[in-house]
């Protein structure tokens, strides 16, 4: 009841302050606070333009005491705020802060979200994982964003992927990709259904296929997922005979970030370390373990990943990862 009431006093306070032009969505959300070691609870309302005109606008709301947080305004210091990522369970940064969506407020985001994020669980047998590259890109292609991944071993019988996809008709649009970048052959050792509590239970097993041995691991950047880029690098690791030992995607809080890339905090510019924190905990990254059959898989690795400057990468190495898909040194896609 008191959730409710609060929520209601938010939802009046976007009407006031709402301009008529643009769609409202509203979110209930939660954000775990590393300092106090507290969760707390906050009503997230997307203004988002007609015919995805410009940046859509946010504004955040206070459940706990009952103020406005933050004014409605664009915050793209984090990365683009993007309605496809605002599904149950979906995450977005805002100034710093990882949001989770557990809720949808009213019954318009309700309906709005049943239908342009409808979920997709999906099983991608040892037959087809030669081509889970293409398959990947070919969803992002059709508008399907990565929820989660991981490999998993059933029984010694090979290495397969379970995969949650979001989108306008998930099911149809992954039945599509799939036929369309993997074939008949491929796609018969995929299936496909919608997701549900029972088939979310796969990504609980603690479970994994990495050999942590003759190994190396590659990472695809928050911002490279979100730009559907992760099916291109797994299409290069191929190329480069780089075999795919483990997939598992990541929410990583800016504690974890920063204990990761702490051995380059005096190696880089003290800025741009901390730009590069911000975005690896910005959303939801993808680690893949790989190895090469005749050793050496560091090494040629980093050869297929190109120099950390994008821009010297363009001019020496311009076949490489960070030079084909990379904006700049922080949003380099590995």
């Amino acid at each position: 009841a008191a959730f409710a009431a609060v929520a209601a006093a938010a939802v009046v306070h976007c009407f006031q302050f709402g301009a008529m032009d643009t769609e409202q969505y509203k979110f209930r959300c939660e954000h775990f606070e590393e300092r106090s070691q507290m969760w707390k609870e906050f009503i997230l309302t997307v203004y988002a333009p007609p015919r995805g005109r410009g940046q859509p606008e946010i504004s955040l709301f206070d459940l706990k005491n009952g103020r406005v947080f933050l004014k409605r305004g664009i915050y793209d210091q984090d990365g683009p705020i993007r309605l496809q990522d605002l599904h149950l369970q979906g995450t977005v940064t805002i100034c710093a802060r990882k949001l989770t969506v557990v809720e949808y407020v009213d019954e318009k985001t309700r309906e709005f979200y049943e239908v342009a994020c409808d979920q997709v669980h999906t099983l991608v047998g040892p037959g087809a994982m030669g081509q889970l590259g293409p398959m990947l890109t070919a969803a992002a292609n059709a508008g399907l964003t990565v929820k989660r991944i991981r490999t998993l071993d059933r029984g010694g019988s090979g290495r397969f992927a379970a995969i949650e996809l979001v989108g306008p008709n998930a099911v149809g649009a992954w039945h599509q990709a799939v036929h369309g970048s993997a074939g008949a052959g491929c796609a018969a050792a995929v299936s496909a259904e919608p997701a549900t509590p029972e088939t979310a239970r796969v990504f609980e097993s603690k479970h994994t296929t990495a050999l942590y041995g003759d190994c190396s691991l590659c990472i695809v950047r928050p911002h490279a997922m979100r730009e559907g880029l992760a099916g291109e690098v797994l299409v290069a690791l191929a190329s480069a005979e780089l075999e795919v030992t483990a997939l598992q995607t990541y929410s990583l809080l800016k504690s974890q970030a920063e204990n990761f890339l702490e051995v380059y905090k005096t190696v880089i510019p003290s800025a741009q370390y901390h730009a590069t924190v911000s975005e690896l905990c910005s959303g939801l990254c993808l680690a893949v373990e790989v190895r090469h059959p005749a050793g050496g898989t560091v090494a040629i690795l980093r050869e297929l990943c190109g120099p950390h400057d994008v821009e010297i990468g363009r001019h020496l190495r311009p076949n490489t990862l960070r030079a084909r898909f990379g904006r700049d040194n922080v949003h380099n896609v590995v």
